[in-house]
């Protein structure tokens, strides 16, 4: 049996994992509107901490949830995320749960079956919502920026936005992914999962978040982008479902290409964070099926 100080220190060093792995597309944005950098961190882990007390209560625990059957979502998250952080390679917390889970409720033969059919059915349809989200938005705040000659207004409004966006993102990171991990635990552990959302405001990769530098010259872009991912992840939250923040904004970026004729990512990219996402769902799914087995195992 697993002590619950044991339990409680790997839920803060899981919830303190994601925060930070996912924080540069809370603070990423801030940073490239001028926000000092220090200010952007502290703000991302301020909010993506008190997200998850607030909203992550609403996410959907599955029919069996308890300290035990969160052991093996730790250690699926744990060993990978460490490595990926280190090598800033990037890998997907929401679906690596995903695969915890039911890597976890296949070996003890209890899926929650109407739970994995809805989430499915989120991520195809946010698929869909996503990408015509984005790329509507692109050609219609242009056709009224064009109308009416409004650079210097949405150069003026642009920045403020794109902050509270931003922060928006954080509150929805904490309460979507972190009350994810959560409710594997019935939302027991939601006060210490939510401490673990503070390590956000840590230092994150000069290199990522320089990539929405390129974003903050095109502010159309970000504004589109940012709207576009936020509200398929309000969505989800509000169904009680996981939605990775990080295909959220891929998919939006991808409908900004669309529209805008910018091509922000190759289709070699593409396949690459496929392959990254197919690789974190494996990984979950072995991980927590090997370690319920062999506690199973051990127990019977």
């Amino acid at each position: 049996m697993v002590s619950m100080d044991i339990g409680s220190i790997l839920a803060l060093a899981s919830s303190a994992l994601i925060s930070y792995n996912n924080s540069t597309a809370v603070a990423g944005p801030m940073i490239a509107m001028g926000v000092r950098r220090i200010a952007a961190r502290i703000l991302a882990g301020v909010s993506i901490s008190i997200g998850a007390i607030t909203l992550g209560w609403a996410m959907r625990s599955p029919s069996q949830c308890g300290s035990m059957d969160t052991l093996g979502a730790y250690i699926a998250l744990l060993a990978p995320m460490i490595l990926s952080t280190y090598l800033g390679i990037p890998f997907s917390a929401s679906i690596a749960l995903i695969g915890a889970g039911v890597g976890r409720s296949y070996v003890l033969r209890s899926l929650d079956r109407a739970w994995l059919v809805d989430t499915s059915m989120l991520w195809v349809i946010s698929t869909i919502l996503t990408i015509s989200m984005g790329y509507t938005l692109y050609i219609a705040m242009e056709k009224i920026i064009r109308r009416t000659r409004g650079v210097t207004a949405l150069l003026s409004v642009s920045r403020p936005a794109s902050i509270l966006i931003s922060i928006t993102m954080g509150l929805l990171l904490g309460g979507n992914t972190l009350g994810f991990l959560s409710s594997l635990e019935c939302h027991r552990g939601l006060a210490i999962i939510a401490l673990g959302g503070l390590a956000a405001s840590l230092p994150g990769s000069s290199l990522i978040e320089g990539i929405f530098r390129w974003f903050s010259t095109r502010h159309l872009s970000t504004l589109a982008i940012q709207i576009s991912s936020a509200v398929s992840i309000i969505i989800a939250t509000f169904l009680g479902l996981p939605l990775s923040h990080v295909y959220a904004i891929i998919l939006s970026a991808v409908g900004y290409s669309t529209s805008s004729g910018i091509s922000i990512y190759s289709r070699k990219q593409i396949l690459k964070l496929i392959r990254t996402w197919i690789c974190s769902l494996l990984v979950g799914f072995a991980a927590s099926a090997a370690l319920t087995a062999l506690i199973t195992h051990r127990t019977a």
